[in-house]
């Protein structure tokens, strides 16, 4: 597609693929005659197509660039959460010089017919669009400088967070340890060895047979032995005749 301009364009281009892995590319034609890359853009999966967009509003407008830090996302979780903000970087240009540009379409396998459609919007109708995006835009630059503060907090707290884990699971041993100690000597005090407990009964057993015989031994206090004389013996005289 080629787009001649006479004075500079403010807008954005808008590619619709029906096939995965396209790639959008902006050429600029030089006085010489030749083609000169100027910018280009991938394409990602919106719905049911594929599509790539260019914007050119004469102010930094950012891509985010998922490929950044590939590594650091397979690895570490929170690594590429830390990072996904690293690929947010701004295009090189930010607006189409009058002149004639052309806009080509690169894909990865192009054996099979693909279907695309190319549109050229001008910016002037979204006035609120691109303050909205000028202000979103700002945020999550402010956020990327905060998020590699917070990062180091994070890192500092998971830390602490791991040792306290590490010290929970060693007092825990050390308490369930004490306590098996403490029933330990609960059971020394009502087990001992079974020869010693009985030779123990045997003799309990003989002292209280020699308190029964020793009992059955002492004289009797109510038996046939000698009784105490008492100490009146007074003999009163009755008549018998005479009526009381």
């Amino acid at each position: 597609m080629v787009l001649r301009y006479r004075r500079r364009f403010m807008g954005l281009c808008n590619l619709k693929l029906f096939l995965m892995g396209k790639m959008l590319k902006t050429l600029r034609v030089e006085e010489s005659g030749g083609l000169n890359l100027a910018l280009q853009e991938d394409s990602a999966k919106t719905g049911k197509v594929t599509s790539a967009g260019m914007y050119f509003l004469c102010f930094p407008v950012y891509r985010l660039d998922h490929t950044v830090n590939p590594i650091a996302a397979t690895k570490d979780a929170d690594a590429a959460f830390f990072k996904k903000l690293d690929g947010f970087q701004p295009y090189e240009i930010t607006e189409l010089k009058a002149g004639t540009h052309v806009l080509a379409v690169y894909g990865d396998n192009f054996f099979k017919s693909a279907s695309y459609s190319i549109e050229a919007l001008c910016a002037a109708p979204f006035v609120e669009e691109k303050a909205n995006l000028r202000d979103v835009e700002a945020e999550i630059l402010a956020k990327r400088t905060e998020m590699s503060g917070f990062e180091t907090e994070y890192r500092e707290v998971l830390a602490q967070f791991a040792e306290m884990t590490s010290r929970y699971a060693q007092e825990m041993q050390a308490i369930d340890e004490l306590l098996r100690q403490r029933v330990e000597i609960h059971a020394s005090y009502t087990t001992a060895p079974p020869m010693k407990r009985s030779s123990s009964k045997s003799r309990n057993k003989g002292s209280i047979r020699e308190t029964i015989q020793v009992r059955d031994k002492k004289p009797s206090t109510t038996g046939d032995g000698p009784k105490k004389k008492k100490w009146f013996n007074i003999h009163l005289k009755v008549d018998r005749r005479k009526p009381c």
